[in-house]
């Protein structure tokens, strides 16, 4: 289908598409068609919500990802149930469903490698714990080293199993890593080297050890959120940790990726449409920079995508576009690249945000949609994210759907990082 004012790619799944506006319209170029490789696709449709969507690569760049799925109706939510699916070594796709219950609002975790993937949910509250050891044939539950709401997950090149958990004592949460003492073998060395916090915002960071330019960085770096700005730790063994702290804003999301080398740490500010942007080779104090962004852009913390051999860092975000009436938008995700020179140079970010906003248009738009998840590996980046169609268009609304019914879409795709650092400027 092609709307009037805008030239999808043919790569591209064409749009649910209702009354077309010309403002704010996308541009796109030809050379888009070099980089979608994989056609943007359905990993699980729900009348309903999908949430808490996360995804991990595996040493063999295959995607494995969990999320939330519950029925909607009149904003109540039921039936919930976990859903993992990916890719197995031997190249079979595989979709299984660990839990089923009521509904629970909690996050989800991945991590993948060497045919070990663990997934991790907060189920009523508590973090709950599932692995496989044949790369996604069959799961098991597994016993949580302490009782946890939060859960973030790594496994190291060893084998070992990495868990970042956050227990919480009143308005409190304390982090505790849970390091396993060999591969497999579920009993855990355990460290709290961070002070408590009242943030629930955690993610955790690891080395890839295809980019050679990541050699000098650490193996593995777990952030929190804290008042007035962000506190990590690094390791190189799992065991040992390095606290840091950096200075910025209360975070209300993180995301942790690395620009040669070095660690880059990326946050929103709550309430604010203001992105901060923090760069150290972790051996240094952390440079810091405030970007703020337009109406146009929805504020999300996202990995930065680097290409070293143009020197291009890029930022995937979510665009919206007005193009319903009574207010509603229609959402795609976007690019946005600097050269790694203006890594901290917010007008050079910023310029690009300036309105009309002319993204490269990277998939399908949904009538409102959730940040993209970004995870790379090597030069591949995969994207995936929940784009969601809200029957919220007043001229349709009648006795038996009254407009309350939402329907939630997992969606994908990969891109080359080279070819994405390629593209026309829009």
């Amino acid at each position: 289908m092609i709307r009037r004012g805008l030239l999808l790619p043919m790569v591209l799944i064409c749009l649910i598409a209702p009354a077309a506006t010309t403002a704010q319209t996308p541009t796109t170029t030809a050379s888009v068609a070099a980089w979608a490789f994989d056609t943007p696709r359905t990993l699980g449709r729900d009348s309903g919500v999908i949430r808490g969507l996360a995804t991990a690569l595996d040493d063999h760049g295959y995607a494995h990802t969990s999320y939330l799925r519950a029925s909607e109706f009149m904003a109540e939510a039921s039936h919930s149930a976990l859903i993992v699916q990916g890719v197995t070594h031997a190249g079979d796709r595989y979709e299984r469903r660990l839990w089923q219950g009521e509904p629970s609002a909690g996050p989800t975790a991945i991590t993948a490698r060497s045919g070990r993937i663990i997934v991790a949910a907060t189920l009523d509250g508590q973090v709950r714990l599932w692995e496989s050891r044949d790369s996604g044939v069959t799961w098991g539950e597994v016993e949580s080293p302490i009782p946890a709401s939060v859960a973030q997950l790594a496994i190291l090149p060893d084998g070992r199993a990495v868990l970042a958990l956050l227990t919480r004592t009143g308005m409190q949460f304390t982090l505790t890593i849970a390091t396993e003492t060999s591969a497999g073998s579920g009993t855990w060395l355990l460290a709290n080297p961070l002070p408590s916090s009242a943030s629930t915002v955690l993610t955790v960071w690891q080395r890839d050890d295809v980019r050679t330019d990541q050699a000098g960085l650490p193996q593995l770096v777990i952030a929190q959120g804290r008042a007035g700005g962000v506190q990590l730790v690094i390791t190189q063994n799992g065991t040992t940790w390095q606290p840091q702290t950096i200075a910025s804003t209360t975070p209300h999301a993180l995301a942790l990726s690395a620009v040669g080398g070095r660690l880059v740490v990326v946050h929103e500010q709550y309430g604010e449409r203001v992105l901060w942007l923090a760069s150290s080779t972790v051996r240094e104090d952390w440079q810091v920079t405030r970007l703020s962004t337009p109406s146009s852009v929805i504020v999300e913390a996202n990995p930065l995508l680097h290409d070293p051999q143009t020197n291009t860092v890029m930022l995937l975000t979510t665009c919206r576009f007005p193009d319903r009436l009574f207010g509603s938008y229609r959402a795609q995700l976007c690019l946005s690249r600097v050269g790694a020179d203006d890594l901290h140079t917010a007008g050079a970010w910023e310029s690009q945000w300036a309105e009309p906003w002319t993204p490269i248009a990277m998939a399908q738009p949904h009538t409102a949609q959730a940040g993209a998840v970004v995870v790379t590996h090597g030069m591949q980046a995969h994207v995936a994210w929940v784009g969601q169609f809200i029957p919220s268009d007043f001229l349709h609304i009648n006795a038996t759907q009254a407009g309350f019914v939402t329907t939630s879409e997992a969606m994908a795709t990969t891109g080359r990082i080279p070819a994405l650092a390629r593209l026309d400027a829009p």
